[in-house]
């Protein structure tokens, strides 16, 4: 006798709730594991981040250049098959349009497994880098489609464990190339260095073929780089507004069948809290 559709929706709904726990199940056993690292590894009492990484990138000026210019990517050492090439154009209402297409990515997990994404950043003529957004990919292409107010800047592309990152890591996969002499010289651009785990330290896998959302799954993954850094110990007020959040996240996403945009922001929110957390954790172990 076939199932009704409403109990069709039951049965899904259900399942989906309890797969979806299991991989929450899984993380937080990760990030209990974290919690007490393996004594041959480097003691994470210790500041995380000793020093910075930096590297130069070429500036464009793209009120100069008329408006709009096309601007190549060129790949570093550590993905040298990647190729990317953006068009910017400067709209009638005054903001800039940046449309961006890469080929070649491998994926970020190969960085290591708290690495999942990939993030597009605008360097600024003092070196300030301002995000531009996440890439959306799809097997080795990814595509982005955004704005921003600069007309003065050089891009890089680099693998982020989550899209609320601060600052860009020094996984740098890309970098915009110079437009010629007659363009601004490059600038130097701060990276953060081992700012998401302590040095040896190996998170494991999360699956992210699951189909889940990567929002949540980004969060999870945020979650359990605070507490390897021990923000629950560094920055306890900003971690437990965050678990306070968390929980709230999954007991919504259990609820849902298929997330809605508000669990998605919801999720956001998430991973920007332990992110605060995260960073305020090395700030006070970097003192």
């Amino acid at each position: 006798m076939p199932i009704g559709s409403t109990m069709k929706q039951v049965v899904t709904a259900w399942f989906v709730a309890g797969a979806f726990l299991g991989l929450v199940a899984r993380v937080q056993a990760q990030v209990s594991g974290a919690a007490t690292p393996n004594p041959a590894q480097s003691n994470i009492q210790e500041p995380i981040r000793r020093d910075r990484d930096s590297i130069q990138v070429p500036l464009v000026n793209y009120y100069a250049l008329g408006g709009a210019a096309k601007t190549e990517f060129e790949p570093t050492a550590l993905m040298l098959n990647a190729r990317g090439l953006a068009q910017v154009a400067i709209t009638k209402e005054g903001s800039v349009s940046v449309k961006t297409q890469f080929s070649g990515l491998d994926s970020p997990t190969k960085f290591g497994n708290e690495f999942l994404t990939y993030m597009l950043w605008a360097v600024t003529p003092k070196g300030q880098p301002l995000k531009i957004g996440e890439l959306s990919v799809n097997g080795d292409s990814a595509r982005l489609v955004a704005s921003t107010v600069l007309r003065t800047f050089g891009m890089l592309v680099t693998a982020e464990p989550y899209a609320t990152v601060t600052r860009p890591s020094n996984v740098v996969v890309l970098a915009g190339k110079s437009m010629g002499e007659t363009q601004p010289p490059s600038v130097l651009c701060e990276l953060l260095r081992d700012g998401y785990a302590p040095a040896g330290y190996k998170y494991e896998p999360i699956d992210t073929n699951s189909g889940y959302a990567p929002e949540l799954v980004q969060a999870l993954n945020a979650r359990r780089i605070a507490k390897a850094v021990q923000a629950d110990k560094y920055a306890a007020q900003s971690f437990r507004s965050a678990e306070g959040l968390y929980e709230y996240m999954i007991s919504w996403a259990i609820r849902e069948k298929k997330p809605s945009k508000k669990l998605l922001q919801v999720a956001n929110g998430v991973s920007d809290s332990y992110e605060e957390a995260r960073a305020q954790a090395i700030r006070q172990q970097l003192r």
